[in-house]
């Protein structure tokens, strides 16, 4: 194994908007040392011909034509072909500054991982997400996820340390025991805890190096009831007691908000769609309820409120905040 190579894997589905960008911000790296992995999760469009047009302009990537099976799937087939020590993710539509890899390199940590800050891309403004300086233990590390996670969901903004794994180099031993779950959304969130389990330490530095495109249709905005988060944090606090021995009330926390959220999106669905997600909605009050939700803001429980007992009045409240944004 190539002690100096960082193997960078670049989950491509239909992002022929994107890709070139992309791919140039990769390519002229200032740490040269890279293969680059671009796998063609079954593009429908242009992005299969795109990335191999680009392994004829630079040896260094190679290319994987795959039948569609999600980020997981993509993310997983790299591994398992990658030749470097270190490994880093890059979503195909977003794009990275010159100097990500070799400053991630410089402060990369021996079987642990090196995060960095990033920028978010939304709406013609590029909003800097910093991160601080400082090497932490496992234990820190935990502690820091679950106060970022609760600060990120409560208040609707995005945190330098999370489970995303694209701001992040891994010593590639960290993923020895550890692969992406398949047919999920919210993936990172199954391993992030896994990946912390397996490593020595946790650098972070400041400096923002990513550029995350926020698009409507991205993950972060679906808008139908799905579990696929629940489970996620489900499975997280079973880690937390198996990993350390931790029993926090912050994870309880974030499996309230997450009930919350199936709660609100089944006001948002139309009455004939809700029928089919009532037993889903009844478990998800039961659960709330035993959980508790005291910490949540009073706006969040007028909401909730809305959401159980008038969802009709929720929806109209929801659709209309939609129309004004759209307005402005």
């Amino acid at each position: 194994m190539n002690e100096q190579l960082i193997s960078i894997i670049v989950a491509v589905y239909n992002v022929e908007k994107y890709l070139n960008k992309c791919v140039e911000s990769i390519i002229n790296q200032t740490y040269r040392e890279l293969e680059i992995i671009l796998v063609d999760d079954g593009s429908k469009d242009n992005s299969g011909k795109m990335c191999d047009e680009w392994a004829n302009k630079d040896s260094r990537i190679h290319v994987i034509h795959k039948p569609n099976g999600g980020l997981s799937d993509a993310r997983n087939y790299g591994l398992e072909v990658a030749q470097g020590r270190w490994i880093g993710f890059i979503d195909g539509d977003d794009y990275i500054k010159s100097d990500m890899y070799e400053r991630l390199f410089d402060n990369r940590v021996e079987n642990g991982m090196t995060v960095c800050g990033y920028y978010i891309v939304e709406n013609n403004q590029i909003i800097p997400c910093y991160g601080i300086d400082k090497m932490i233990t496992q234990k820190e590390a935990v502690n820091l996820y679950l106060k970022n996670e609760w600060t990120s969901i409560s208040s609707s903004k995005f945190t330098y340390f999370g489970s995303y794994a694209w701001n992040k180099l891994y010593d590639i031993s960290v993923f020895k025991y550890v692969r992406y779950p398949k047919h999920k959304k919210f993936e990172d969130m199954y391993i992030i805890l896994e990946l912390l389990y397996h490593c020595s330490l946790i650098q972070i530095i400041p400096q923002c190096e990513y550029y995350y495109i926020q698009r409507e249709n991205s993950i972060t905005h679906l808008k139908s009831i799905h579990t696929d988060a629940l489970v996620a944090r489900k499975k997280q606090k079973k880690e937390l007691e198996e990993f350390w021995g931790i029993q926090d009330k912050r994870i309880d926390g974030l499996l309230a908000l997450e009930y919350i959220s199936i709660l609100k999106k089944y006001a948002i669905v139309s009455s004939s769609e809700r029928e089919k997600y009532n037993d889903l909605r009844n478990e998800s009050w039961n659960n709330l309820n035993q959980i508790g939700y005291s910490e949540c803001s009073f706006k969040t429980k007028i909401k909730l409120f809305f959401c159980r007992v008038v969802p009709d009045f929720y929806r109209f409240l929801y659709k209309l905040n939609e129309k004004l944004k759209y307005i402005k």
